[in-house]
């Protein structure tokens, strides 16, 4: 019976001892709290996945990164320590539960102006996507404590439309990489004497016909008949000369029967023709 009080004691006495170092140390978070935060760090023990206390760090750095300080709030810095990480009960076994301790340090004196214990549940059962929804949910109810901002998900920008003239029923054009294969290591062959330099001789451009020009008929080459020459005549006296005859007065002249000589003037000439 008095081990029984004793034991009961102490336990009173624990309790004491606890609420009096949250009065002295800080008061629990029972509503938002404007501070200045600066800074957050998240510690666990090793049975704590690492992704899950990195997307809680990542989640509630973005948020301090996204809220405007205050005017004339207390500085302080939080530190979030996962106690304790399983499954809840009765409705939520299948749910992964996280119970938290967030603590709010002065900047300036270093003590703990705020602390709170928090006991989180994840919204979905499925093992890709649970540890990350956890990590949501706790910094959510971090950000709700201590007044942040929910910071804004980028959006990416939507791919650039381009105009093609190509119909939808025309076949997809192939695209063909210009790569060539690689042979495959041979092996070391002995090397060959080196060969003298093959100059190719630059092409000699052909020479352009010449223009043709209008063949012109040819003209054959008439040769005009000559007839032979008489002998020299000597030249007649006047007083030579008688009445009647085709030479008019005063001219000198001779009329030749024949083409080869005139037997008036030459004497070797035939009269007969």
């Amino acid at each position: 019976m008095i081990a029984r009080s004793l034991r009961f004691a102490a336990a009173i006495g624990l309790l004491l001892v606890l609420a009096s170092c949250t009065l002295l140390h800080g008061r629990s978070i029972d509503r938002p709290l404007v501070y200045y935060v600066r800074n957050v760090t998240v510690m666990a023990d090793a049975r704590i996945p690492l992704d899950l206390i990195g997307g809680i760090d990542r989640r509630v750095s973005a948020a301090i990164a996204a809220t405007r300080a205050p005017q004339g709030a207390e500085r302080v810095v939080l530190l979030v320590k996962i106690d304790r990480l399983g499954f809840g009960e009765g409705a939520r076994r299948h749910l992964a539960q996280a119970k938290l301790t967030v603590t709010a340090t002065s900047v300036e004196t270093g003590e703990p102006v705020a602390q709170g214990s928090f006991t989180v549940n994840s919204p979905t059962d499925d093992s890709r996507w649970v540890r990350q929804a956890l990590a949501e949910e706790i910094a959510a109810r971090i950000r709700f404590a201590f007044s942040l901002t929910t910071p804004r998900i980028r959006r990416a920008a939507p791919p650039a439309r381009t105009i093609s003239t190509r119909l939808k029923t025309d076949p997809a054009s192939l695209v063909v990489p210009n790569t060539s294969p690689v042979p495959p290591r041979a092996a070391a062959a002995p090397k060959a004497a080196p060969q003298k330099p093959v100059i190719a001789a630059a092409p000699v451009a052909a020479t352009p016909p010449p223009p043709k020009e209008m063949a012109v008929p040819p003209v054959a080459a008439t040769t005009q008949p000559t007839s032979p020459r008489a002998p020299a005549q000597p030249a007649r006296r006047a007083a030579d000369i008688g009445s009647g005859t085709p030479v008019e007065q005063g001219a000198s002249g001779t009329i030749r029967l024949r083409a080869e000589c005139d037997p008036a003037v030459t004497s070797n000439c035939t009269a007969a023709p």
